[in-house]
């Protein structure tokens, strides 16, 4: 288990830690300390816009992924996806909900950062275990 240690506002004695393990998020060191990107071997099928989307899933985040497609999507646009991570004898399969937030290439193909939104508890969890899946 990897423990970061966060700056303590001035004057204060009280010190604030953050760690992996279950239910916790796990974060990547550095002087933007950000929540840690899984890679994964995984394809997203779905829809945005009631236009059909195919692509690889690149990885995944608590808060969203990435995903590189050919087909075009707008910064904005709503999407419900279907990720279908790929694993050595298993496959884990969520159906997600989420919106276009960035655009970038990767090898001369679009990818897109997909901000994936749990509205209630039951698609936290969702979005939690799919997370768990990827770091596996």
């Amino acid at each position: 288990m990897r423990t970061i240690f966060l700056p303590q506002a001035m004057g204060s004695d009280a010190a604030v830690t953050f760690s992996s393990g279950p239910g916790a998020p796990i974060f990547e060191p550095g002087p933007q300390t950000r929540i840690f990107r899984a890679p994964v071997r995984a394809i997203g099928v779905g829809t945005c816009d009631g236009v059909e989307v195919w692509g690889q899933v690149l990885d995944i985040s608590l808060g969203g992924c990435r995903l590189k497609t050919d087909d075009p999507l707008t910064v904005g646009a709503e999407l419900e996806l279907r990720i279908t991570i790929i694993g050595n004898d298993s496959r884990a399969v969520a159906d997600v909900r989420g919106s276009v937030r960035s655009t970038s290439t990767d090898g001369g193909r679009p990818t897109y950062g997909i901000e994936l939104v749990g509205a209630d508890s039951e698609e936290r969890r969702v979005l939690q275990w799919l997370y768990a899946q990827a770091l596996r």
